[in-house]
């Protein structure tokens, strides 16, 4: 499928133009971008190396999901997060997805194992990779299933869309390395 984005060309600029974007396979959705959100990380995207789709924050509906897919299904509104494990590393398998060895979307100068499948999404006859993993600044995403985590129909997209990088990033640096907040309160 066609869909418009935004894409870095590496050296500074972006432009807005077409990619392709593959049906999901095995463990992968694909969807429809419906909000996404602007940081200083897309800023610095533009002069990554390297082309890519641009955008790591993002809200959509699902379309369509790749076989072994369970967890989420077409027509569901689901936020999308870069923070992608792979399940098979020493961290994940001690329930630290969060310290991924294997998938590491911040190390953004060279393609992550969080893709989805590398030729998913083509940009003038070539694959393209998507920022952190996600492209959320086109108007398809092929991302794997562990990226998405439904939200309910009450939160806008266009609320939802920051959750995945601005919500998460601040109240992990207020909670894990300022230590501001010791204890649930128990309203």
């Amino acid at each position: 499928m066609l869909t418009p984005a935004a894409i870095a060309d590496g050296q500074g600029r972006f432009t807005l133009d077409e990619i392709e974007v593959a049906a999901p396979l095995a463990g992968e959705v694909l969807v429809e971008m419906k909000a996404a959100g602007i940081c200083h990380t897309d800023h610095a995207s533009l002069s990554w190396k390297r082309p890519l789709v641009m955008g790591h924050e993002g809200a959509g509906m699902i379309l369509e999901v790749g076989e072994d897919v369970t967890a989420v299904r077409p027509g569901e509104r689901v936020v999308l997060n870069w923070a992608i494990p792979c399940g098979a590393c020493f961290q994940c398998q001690r329930g630290q997805a969060v310290l991924c060895e294997s998938s590491r979307p911040a190390h953004v100068m060279s393609p992550s194992a969080g893709h989805a499948h590398t030729a998913g999404t083509i940009w003038r006859g070539q694959p393209i990779d998507r920022s952190f993993n996600l492209g959320t600044l086109s108007g398809l995403a092929l991302v794997r299933a562990e990226a998405v985590t439904p939200i309910p129909d009450a939160v806008p997209f266009t609320s939802a869309c920051i959750v995945g990088c601005g919500v998460m990033t601040g109240f992990g640096s207020a909670v894990n390395v300022a230590k501001v907040l010791r204890a649930v309160p128990s309203w």
